[in-house]
């Protein structure tokens, strides 16, 4: 949920703003303060990350991909497929596998790894000396302790610190999710964060998956999610009564109505709480997971729906007052 702070000076220009608003366009206090919170809605959808390259467009396609490209490069900063790279890169991710399972005493997963990767470790004559095979003891226990007798003496230079005595290539679209959610919830969804990688995991710690398919399926499944978080405001939305505009329902908040990568979604609540007098009306909105690890704190998401929202009052009074304009001087 999120949480609203306002400062006095901008509750009171919001709320001088919104009874203007009302006399101008000779609406009730009612139906101008629900048109604006089915507005609000749709602000705060569009400033919700995602959005598009230099801000803004959040109700966009372009913010719908620009939120997939960042999953796609943020499971690219916890695994890598075992085909990518130079034949340098893929026998150094190797190295430091079998160097953790060795360093770890699991002679089984070593071997094994050892004998599916035997097209890389034979093109690097560095990896064929750390398993032994000039000494007759590849796949034995006297060839296992003899490279662990190497690993030892080079230590963290190859030893993947990360990963458990029993980690091996991952196998399945489940397994990195399991290698990224806890990586994923540590840097609170936010691997790269002002430019940055933060995701504390170096290039050759990254887990390896031994087909990219799994990992192009498991990059599929969660940018599925995209739009879902702007959704609950969409839901909000949805739940308020329509304002009355001369004598007829409007379904303000059109733009994000139509977003539908946006409306597709259901599984994020939002909701409205309305109170209405002669003189008074109060409405509540809200998006009950719009604050997921700060996403509208980081964003100003709030900041922004509120000044938008005392710039356009004025700006659409403009714009009635045009139209009232024209139509006299068509008279």
């Amino acid at each position: 949920m999120v949480k609203v702070t306002l400062k006095p000076a901008s509750l009171a220009a919001f709320e001088s703003a919104i009874n203007k608003f009302a006399a101008a366009s000779k609406q009730t206090i009612r139906d101008a303060t629900l048109e604006q919170a089915a507005l609000a809605c749709q602000d705060a959808a569009m400033f919700t990350p995602p959005l598009v390259k230099g801000g803004g467009g959040g109700l966009s396609n372009g913010a719908k991909k620009a939120g997939e490209r960042a999953i796609d490069r943020d499971v690219g900063k916890v695994v890598v497929p075992l085909t990518g790279g130079s034949n340098k890169t893929k026998a150094a991710r190797v190295i430091k596998r079998l160097g953790s399972l060795a360093l770890n005493n699991n002679s089984g997963l070593f071997w094994k790894l050892a004998s599916s990767q035997s097209s890389i470790i034979s093109a690097n004559s560095f990896v064929a000396r750390i398993l032994s095979l000039n000494y007759n003891g590849y796949g034995t226990d006297w060839g296992f302790k003899k490279a662990r007798n190497y690993f030892n003496r080079i230590g963290s230079r190859v030893a993947a610190n990360d990963f458990s005595a029993d980690a091996g290539f991952l196998q399945s679209p489940s397994e990195i999710d399991a290698a990224y959610k806890p990586i994923y919830v540590r840097t609170q969804g936010r691997l790269w964060k002002n430019g940055r990688n933060v995701s504390g995991v170096k290039s050759l710690d990254k887990r390896v998956v031994e087909r990219k398919a799994d990992i192009d399926t498991f990059v599929e499944q969660r940018q599925k999610a995209v739009g879902a978080i702007k959704s609950g405001w969409y839901r909000a939305l949805m739940s308020l009564p329509k304002p009355v505009i001369n004598g007829v329902e409007k379904n303000a908040g059109s733009k994000l109505r139509a977003a539908g990568w946006i409306t597709k979604h259901s599984t994020v609540p939002g909701q409205s709480v309305t109170s209405f007098s002669d003189k008074l009306a109060d409405v509540t909105i809200r998006n009950l997971h719009g604050n997921i690890f700060g996403i509208a704190d980081q964003a100003d998401v709030l900041g922004l729906v509120y000044g938008n929202r005392v710039k356009q009052m004025p700006a659409k009074i403009r714009n009635l007052v045009d139209d009232d304009i024209k139509k006299f001087n068509r008279k």
